[in-house]
């Protein structure tokens, strides 16, 4: 049971996080607040938890929320977490600083690099081309979403703008191209 996030950068964050490390849906746990997912590597594992309130709406990281995550942690054996989170207290970023295999993500602070962020777009784009033409063009000129200069195609018009965005470094215009990749692909899951 996949659990639909309020949160529009939560979404997104955890569809990025699920391109590019293979998170998948653990846990809800409505009581306290959280949402589990977890990522199985070769040789390790990984716990994202989102920190939710009432109607799954992103919410606040509060002391007892890392307490938890480390106990988490440490009980269930996982490599590395990461806390994603409306804000955090100072308290618990304290908390979090102080250990080597806990990280944060909120609406203002981001752990992905321009090269991450691209990657991930790459990988959609593949997906919506698959899904709406059949397969990958081979070659620019093949792609019929872009014919006499003039877009035909929402994919490739992200596409493109997103390969211009990531000469330039623009990392918060990329998150833009991911999150409006984000919504064709909800669209044609449709």
């Amino acid at each position: 049971m996949e659990v639909e996030l309020k949160s529009d950068w939560q979404e997104v964050q955890v569809e990025l996080l699920k391109n590019l490390h293979g998170y998948e849906f653990k846990d809800l746990n409505d009581e306290a607040g959280y949402v589990d997912y977890v990522a199985k590597g070769d040789d390790e594992r990984k716990l994202l938890r989102v920190i939710v309130g009432p109607k799954h709406r992103a919410s606040k990281a509060f002391v007892i929320t890392v307490e938890n995550t480390l106990d988490k942690l440490k009980d269930d054996e996982y490599d590395e977490a990461t806390i994603m989170a409306k804000s955090f207290t100072r308290s618990s970023m304290r908390m979090i600083g102080e250990e080597d295999d806990l990280d944060m993500i909120s609406p203002d602070q981001s752990l992905h690099s321009t090269t991450e962020v691209y990657g991930a777009i790459h990988n959609i784009t593949a997906s919506l081309c698959e899904k709406k033409c059949g397969g990958l063009p081979e070659t620019e000129e093949d792609c019929k979403g872009f014919v006499d200069r003039e877009y035909r195609c929402d994919v490739r018009r992200v596409s493109d703008d997103s390969d211009f965005h990531m000469r330039m470094g623009w990392l918060h215009l990329l998150m833009n191209d991911f999150t409006r990749l984000i919504g064709l692909l909800g669209k044609m899951d449709q």
